[in-house]
């Protein structure tokens, strides 16, 4: 401050003074046109000089009084792939971001969400705690675990990051259950794998392969049998190549093409069935905001069961357009999918308009095609299928709109569906042996489905979720929807204390539903509302601790009609990280 003081003493001394100057006397004094225009040329360059040397002062005092702090940076890498701890509650109630392309719109039959979500006949898996957890510091871990009803849990990972430009990893996941209060009521589950990510500056290229073996009980029904003779296993290997550039090129040209390869063993008929699936995805951008593309999707499978040998071959050829000017956002694809001599009609429509911002976002779409049922899909649903089922492919189409968006740390979408499926596949008892399940389908359904999402973060300590659905079925050849609740939702909250301890709240809750029984007869199965219950301590960057609980009312409630399901259940086990 003192040096800018006297750089404004300095400029208007020299150029307001009245007294001091010779020259400036002397063209006061005289009447010579010269020493005049002289004065004014010397008074004129000290104004201008008096100016700029005010400027520098100005910013010299700004660069002298700003403050530097020192901050930590973090930095971001690329994505690295870990492995997802073992889980009861996997529905991750997804609130779309601003930028998507288009909502999820996708109706998937059977749904697999009843698998995921704890209305399973016989494991209850750990909760997951929370993902502020080990792999912030490292991404190898071995986490080992135990629970009542003699529940062993053990997860070992190794992901590599060192190289440039390549990750690969391996892992291992195993729990298992004995029988506690219900004969042969147990469960074995290992799953291994590997992977590897090559990404060199213009392409990225991803494989790899999964061995899942799981084996489960049909305790049902007649609990006098022998644990070998009601066992059930099914083995599953599983590979996929994934391709796609990395950059974006001089054609602007984004192309994604993938291959999968699965092969399923069920021991208990010796049935075993395999699939190779295709995807090719090609865009091409132009005038900035519109782009053409073409997809081509293929799926070669073959069955072999008790009751017969099913070989079917699908493809699925679409042309379309997309614009985005990031108010407006639409794509139309459309084209035909081939199931041997049979053609459906596929497309794939969506328009997006952000009405304010990015508070309220409006969206519709429209989606129609074949979707390929198989044994594979069924046992994922149900474990306690008969191998011998019928296989038939569904038609699907979702009519969907909704609103979207985010309100600073809230995030929502509401939406409506309307769904109509031809070939509905539905479990129902086999009559000829009730402990296992067969495959009925209906002929055309229509589903009206209102589903909600909601979240809401509090900076990081504290998140919550809530996420439902609503269905009304239709039914044309079959009576109900046997096997399928009308409403289910889950509210999830995650509170973390000084990045120490993480706890996990998870409130569900599903109403009934209907089984179908010989006869014709049915039988209600009652809902269920419960809560789950998980925690875990970080001690350092190395090892943590957790503890769950799951389903602490107790109630032993049946999903599948004869299978009860465990009641409360808990685990504790460490976690060490390197």
């Amino acid at each position: 401050m003192r040096s800018l003081k006297n750089i404004l003493s300095f400029t208007f001394s020299s150029t307001g003074s009245r007294g001091g100057d010779p020259m400036e006397t002397f063209a006061r004094s005289s009447s010579n046109t010269k020493y005049k225009f002289l004065h004014c040329a010397k008074t004129t360059f000290r104004m201008t000089a008096g100016f700029a040397l005010l400027v520098l002062g100005v910013c010299y005092s700004s660069i002298s009084h700003a403050q530097v702090t020192n901050e930590e940076v973090i930095v971001v890498k690329e994505y690295e792939a870990t492995i997802q701890d073992a889980q009861k509650v996997n529905i991750q109630p997804n609130i779309p971001e601003v930028e998507e392309t288009k909502p999820v719109l996708t109706y998937s039959v059977p749904a697999r969400d009843f698998k995921d979500i704890p209305f399973e006949a016989n494991p209850l898996k750990p909760l997951s705690v929370s993902k502020e957890k080990l792999e912030r510091y490292n991404s190898s871990f071995i986490k080992l675990g135990f629970g009542s009803q003699i529940m062993p849990l053990a997860q070992m990972a190794y992901n590599d990051n060192k190289t440039k430009n390549l990750r690969f990893g391996i892992f291992y996941n195993h729990l298992s259950a004995q029988q506690f209060k219900v004969k042969n009521q147990q469960f074995l589950d290992d799953e291994a794998g590997v992977y590897l990510k090559y990404f060199p500056k213009a392409m990225e290229l991803v494989t790899n392969f999964t061995f899942r073996n799981y084996r489960t009980h049909f305790y049902g029904t007649d609990s006098s049998f022998e644990v070998k003779k009601v066992r059930q296993v099914f083995r599953t290997f599983d590979g996929q190549v994934y391709l796609k550039n990395a950059q974006r090129n001089k054609y602007d040209i984004d192309f994604t093409e993938s291959i999968r390869f699965n092969y399923l063993q069920e021991t208990y008929g010796k049935a075993n069935e395999w699939f190779i699936a295709g995807n090719t995805d090609i865009k091409k951008s132009f005038l900035k905001l519109h782009s053409a593309g073409f997809i081509f999707n293929f799926n070669i499978s073959r069955l072999k069961n008790d009751s017969l040998v099913l070989s079917r071959t699908i493809f699925t050829p679409m042309l379309g357009y997309g614009y985005n000017n990031d108010d407006w956002k639409a794509r139309g694809y459309v084209g035909i999918s081939m199931d041997g001599k049979k053609a459906v009609f596929a497309c794939d429509l969506q328009v997006e308009k952000r009405l304010f911002e990015h508070s309220i976002i409006a969206y519709i779409g429209y989606t129609h095609g074949l979707q390929k049922n198989s044994l594979l899909s069924y046992s994922q649903t149900n474990n306690f299928i008969r191998n011998a089922v019928v296989i038939q492919n569904s038609t699907v189409g979702d009519l969907g709109l909704g609103f979207k968006g985010t309100l600073q740390n809230f995030s929502y979408n509401l939406a409506f569906h309307l769904n109509h499926l031809t070939n509905m596949p539905l479990f129902v008892n086999d009559t000829m042996e009730m402990k296992r399940f067969v495959v009925l389908y209906d002929a055309k359904a229509l589903i009206y489905n209102f589903h909600f999402e909601g979240g809401y973060n509090v900076k990081e300590w504290l998140r919550l979720s809530l996420v439902g659905d609503y269905n009304y079925y239709q039914m044309k050849t079959e009576v109900r929807a046997w096997h399928q609740p009308a409403f289910k939702t889950t509210l999830r909250v995650n509170y973390i204390w000084k990045n120490k301890i993480s706890v996990n709240l998870d409130v569900y809750g599903i109403t009934g539903a209907y089984a179908k029984l010989s006869g014709g007869s049915e039988k209600l199965l009652k809902g269920t509302a419960d809560i789950n219950l998980g925690a875990e301590y970080l001690m350092n960057k190395h090892i943590s601790f957790f503890l769950t609980l799951n389903n602490i009312a107790n109630f032993k409630y049946q999903h599948w009609n004869n299978y009860q399901s465990y009641g409360i259940s808990g685990m504790v086990g460490a976690k060490f990280s390197f």
